[in-house]
């Protein structure tokens, strides 16, 4: 058995996934990963923190780091490349889940997002989570962060769902809206933040056996 816990959270847009993974933090004790991933593999490979970002969550063949190296090369992109190639998705997506499975060796932790549930699969120490919302509470929710209007703040949210669900189909051949691919889903509307973040700590240290 891992000695490590993991906990990996995937959300809808604006459903309150980063406010409840903080929350979840607090009550376990533990540290969160999301986008100091992808810091963490610029540093290792030396590549442009731009181009990962813009990599990241992108459709395979679509804007990913394969378009952002043509565009380097016809001009249109200041950024520079390591070396004389450059990275396929596939490839950033290996690095990630290299260091995805390195945290997990050395810590218990949240992971928020990049199919960390499905690189730890062969963990027997993991809860997959997932939180959605009802849509005029993510709407709400993005109107009073950004102040958007209505029709920018239901843009972002299809935009970044449709982001997000063919990211986590492609490279784990589930369905990201399906229940049946996670152990636990909540809505975070209806139950509230605190209250989510306090379910899934308790689920949790049920099936995980956290003391």
């Amino acid at each position: 058995m891992d000695k490590n816990f993991a906990i990996c959270i995937g959300r809808q847009f604006g459903s309150g996934g980063r406010t409840v993974s903080q929350k979840l933090a607090e009550i376990l004790g533990v540290n969160i990963y999301d986008r100091t991933l992808l810091e963490s593999a610029v540093k290792e490979t030396g590549m442009s923190a731009d181009m990962f970002v813009k990599a990241d969550e992108a459709r395979r063949g679509g804007k990913g780091i394969r378009s952002l190296f043509m565009n380097h090369l016809s001009g249109s992109h200041s950024g520079s490349l390591p070396g004389n190639n450059f990275l396929s998705d596939e490839s950033v997506f290996g690095m990630q889940g290299d260091i995805i499975r390195r945290i997990h060796e050395q810590e218990s932790c949240i992971f928020v997002g990049r199919c960390a549930d499905y690189v730890l699969r062969d963990s027997d120490r993991i809860l997959s989570v997932f939180l959605s919302a009802d849509r005029d509470f993510r709407i709400q929710r993005l109107k009073a962060h950004d102040d958007t209007s209505d029709r920018r703040a239901e843009s972002m949210i299809d935009e970044a769902d449709r982001k997000r669900s063919a990211y986590f189909n492609y490279y784990t051949g589930r369905n990201w809206s399906d229940p049946a691919s996670y152990d636990l889903c909540l809505n975070t509307s209806a139950l509230g933040l605190e209250r989510c973040a306090e379910i899934i700590a308790d689920v949790a240290r049920t099936k995980l056996e956290i003391k």
